[in-house]
Formats: C-alpha cells, structure tokens, sequence
C-alpha cells in the first residue's frame, strides 16, 4: 500500500520533470491571470460606479472652484480589465462669464478599482 501510494505520487507530479514542462506551465498560468484580469469578477458595475461617485465627491472638497460634473450612469460599460463610464463637465454652472467648456470624457474603472481619465476642469478666475 505505501509503495503503491509513493509510486502514483511520483507518476503525478515527477520530481525531476523537465524545465521546458514549467515554462509551458508558467505561461499557461500567466495567459489564465491575464484573463482573470480582463474578465475582472470581483469588479461589478454598481461598485464601479461608486468609484466614480466617490472620486467627483473628493474632487469636489478638494477644489471648491471645480466645473460641475454630472455622471451618466445609463452609459456604463464592462470591457476588459473593468468598465468604462461617461462624465460631463460644465463650466458654465460655477461661471457664467469666462466658463464656456462643456465635455464629455469617458472614464476608465480599472481592474484594481482605480480611475483613469477622470475630469478636472477649473472654472477661470474673474479679473
């Protein structure tokens, strides 16, 4: 019985397998955490909208001249490594006279819950 056991043991897992074996183990592992990394299951669309929320929010008390941001959450999107998402500014709300940019950046919600391309326009100062 012990015998048998080393033996099925040794003919699952050889100890002296070829390094050319873990190399092609290796990538296969790097091809499924990369797709693990794309497909992002631990991200949902309702977190990564709080991101986004959570980010205008501190944007907002870090800089009280900040342009007006408005999020259009009917355009969020799943696409690989996390989800994007579509912001608007407008500097015409917290300056009428000098701010006239209005725009729509689309944001990036990564993977790792961080946020690309996030919007911070400034209304001008008035002279």
């Amino acid at each position: 019985g012990h015998q048998l056991f080393k033996l099925v043991i040794w003919v699952r897992f050889p100890v002296g397998s070829p390094k050319c074996y873990n190399k092609i183990n290796m990538k296969y592992l790097i091809i499924l955490g990369i797709l693990v990394l794309a497909w992002a299951p631990w991200l949902s669309a309702d977190e990564a909208l709080n991101i986004v929320d959570s980010r205008v929010v501190q944007l907002q008390e870090q800089n009280k001249n900040l342009c007006a941001l408005f999020i259009n959450r009917d355009s969020i999107r799943k696409v690989p490594f996390g989800y994007t998402e579509e912001v608007s500014y407008d500097c015409t709300i917290t300056d009428a006279v000098y701010g006239v940019r209005q725009a729509t950046d689309t944001v990036f919600i990564t993977f790792y819950k961080g946020l690309l391309g996030m919007p911070n326009k400034t209304a001008q100062e008035n002279p």
